[in-house]
């Protein structure tokens, strides 16, 4: 295969992940400025100036492009939440990220606009499911870049999933609230999860801490004020002339 027909293919998708983009970006304008149920696949083909065959080359219904999420939308989320700062939990780190750049919870915004088509039509609970997937692995890879372990390994898992549901129940119950009201209510979910993550550390930094505290612990004990030397394997040593 010559070099220009293998880049063809590739040239493929990114105009086809590109088109998706666009429809999803119009369809959530347009819901933001409307409300999703006013919102039809015409107006939306008219906003992200393609026809309805292009329109159905992607989606099946409106709801779907409510609901799409591509691997743009992975390396955008899991790059906002490596970058955090650092004195952040890595768990406080997803939340936020979420929050504030990818799923802001205002009227009109993206998280608020697949919220609402998903309490709107219970038809749509198998995209929404897999929607929440994506999430979850976006996650996942912005945790496991930020503490330096396997996307894969039970730590990240735990923190990523943890992260979308806290979120998930923090949003719905200050649906109707003011921003200070849900801010109040996501530093309040993000304290509890502090108590539970900020012990995970980086994966060098939790080497080199336990390191350090096994090192400070043999030289604090390694004579107690009796003299008696403390044995290796933590055994109590034999009273002193015997």
């Amino acid at each position: 295969m010559s070099e220009r027909q293998h880049q063809e293919p590739s040239r493929r998708e990114a105009r086809k992940r590109a088109t998706t983009a666009r429809l999803r970006d119009a369809a959530t304008k347009l819901a933001g400025l409307h409300g999703a149920d006013e919102v039809t696949i015409d107006d939306i083909c008219a906003e992200a100036g393609v026809s309805r065959r292009t329109f159905f080359n992607h989606f099946a219904t409106k709801d779907e492009a409510f609901l799409a999420w591509d691997a743009a939308d992975d390396a955008y989320l899991a790059g906002l939440i490596a970058d955090r700062p650092r004195s952040e939990s890595a768990v406080r780190a997803a939340v936020w990220a979420m929050t504030t750049t990818a799923f802001p919870p205002e009227p009109g915004s993206r998280a608020t606009i697949v919220r609402e088509v998903m309490h709107r039509n219970p038809d749509v609970a198998a995209q929404a499911t897999q929607l929440t997937r994506k999430v979850v692995h976006a996650v996942e890879q912005g945790i496991a870049a930020r503490l330096g372990r396997p996307a894969d390994s039970h730590l990240v898992r735990l923190g990523a999933v943890t992260a979308v549901a806290a979120l998930t129940v923090t949003l719905r119950h200050a649906e109707g609230s003011d921003e200070d009201e849900r801010e109040r209510l996501l530093e309040e979910t993000c304290r509890v999860l502090d108590q539970g993550f900020l012990s995970v550390q980086p994966d060098g930094d939790a080497d080199r801490a336990a390191g350090a505290h096994r090192a400070g612990s043999a030289h604090d004990g390694a004579h107690r004020p009796d003299g008696d030397a403390v044995r290796p394997d933590g055994a109590e040593p034999a009273p002193s002339g015997q």
